[in-house]
């Protein structure tokens, strides 16, 4: 996964497993950057692409 901050590789630091979910603290390995921060992953069983699609539309028509 790449680092949303300055968008290089990062590493797994520690993994939890929750119920229903998984927590992955994850550091940059940019020397410059080494930002710190958290994944929550989740299983979804379908995708739902209609609403997807109307929530990025709605988001686009605020933005005008």
């Amino acid at each position: 996964m790449k680092c949303p901050k300055c968008n290089s590789k990062s590493m797994v630091k520690n993994t939890i497993y929750k119920t229903g979910f998984t927590l992955r603290y994850r550091q940059c390995l940019n020397s410059r950057c080494k930002y710190r921060f958290k994944t929550k992953e989740m299983l979804a069983d379908e995708w739902n692409y209609k609403g997807i699609v109307l929530k990025i539309k709605r988001i686009v028509d605020e933005v005008k």
